[in-house]
């Protein structure tokens, strides 16, 4: 969201310019000069009154239309990740960049009426439970970014100096401590239990189901079990931190922390820039 100042330009007011829909494109001056903070299309817009001088906007990047918007989608059999995502995004003039160092061959998928975001992200997330591994999803560059964490170059460190408040949280509220592999059920309804995965239990057990049917090999089931072991296997920590803005740093980015009890390698997993304040705040998690 943005408050912009109704100012003048030649005989136009900028307001008359910021139009429902139009394209905005925020730059930002930076060691390396002029960069390009954001750009998007202004979905919501309001004037208060004249005496405020001063006009706000909502605006998202191309991707909101692909949260808003429907369709129905169905994909045979031993599509790799990448390829199935380039149809869906393809179909909706998106430019898929996959950087992304983990993808799979998926089963048949069949979305019924579904968002395409959602689409996207239950592909995805099928990689990652089946991996283990976390990705970024981000529009960059007039592109859909799927990438690794961390693969920034220049690594920002945030010390007690430079550090205005610190946030850390644990939670076993989501824990997973044991999985058990079910089969499919028999005429009567009744289930075999064909693996069980067993993590750290020192906190007890805490046990989640994973379907074994006849469309999943046994192999798969498992490495879905041993992800969610690897995912939710231990207490659940939440990280904020509030800095000075650094305008540039985005989600995925690895930072450095020496501050409160944060200390080492962290990636950002969100990130909020509040320009008139000067300031951010960051939701991280730590590097493993």
């Amino acid at each position: 969201m943005l408050t912009i100042v109704n100012a003048a330009i030649g005989s136009q007011w900028i307001m008359s310019y910021a139009k429902i829909n139009c394209m905005i494109r925020i730059y930002g001056m930076w060691g390396a000069g002029r960069q390009l903070l954001f750009e998007g299309y202004i979905w919501e817009w309001q004037y208060v009154s004249e005496s405020n001088k001063e006009f706000s906007i909502t605006a998202y990047d191309p991707l909101i239309r692909l949260q808003q918007s429907k369709d129905f989608k169905y994909f045979s059999a031993g599509l790799t990740t990448s390829a199935l995502l380039e149809s869906i995004c393809s179909d909706w003039g998106i430019t898929l960049d996959y950087q992304w160092s983990k993808q799979i061959t998926h089963q048949k998928k069949v979305f019924n009426g579904e968002t395409i975001s959602d689409m996207i992200i239950k592909t995805l997330d099928e990689v990652r439970q089946q991996t283990g591994e976390k990705y970024v999803l981000m529009f960059k560059e007039g592109k859909l970014l799927i990438d690794d964490y961390g693969k920034n170059n220049d690594v920002y460190k945030f010390t007690f100096e430079n550090t205005i408040s610190t946030t850390d949280r644990l939670s076993i509220s989501n824990l997973v401590t044991k999985v058990k592999i079910i089969g499919k059920a028999d005429d009567d309804g009744r289930s075999s239990v064909d693996a069980v995965e067993d993590g750290d239990q020192q906190y007890g057990v805490l046990q989640e189901i994973v379907k074994h049917e006849n469309k999943k090999d046994l192999g798969d089931a498992k490495a879905e079990a041993q992800a969610i072991l690897k995912e939710r296997g231990k207490p659940a920590e939440t990280i904020s931190v509030n800095t000075p803005d650094l305008p540039f740093l985005r989600r995925g980015y690895k930072i450095e922390m020496a501050a409160g009890n944060l200390l080492g390698q962290f990636y950002v997993i969100g990130v909020s820039h509040n320009a008139a304040a000067k300031q951010m705040t960051m939701t991280l998690m730590r590097k493993e």
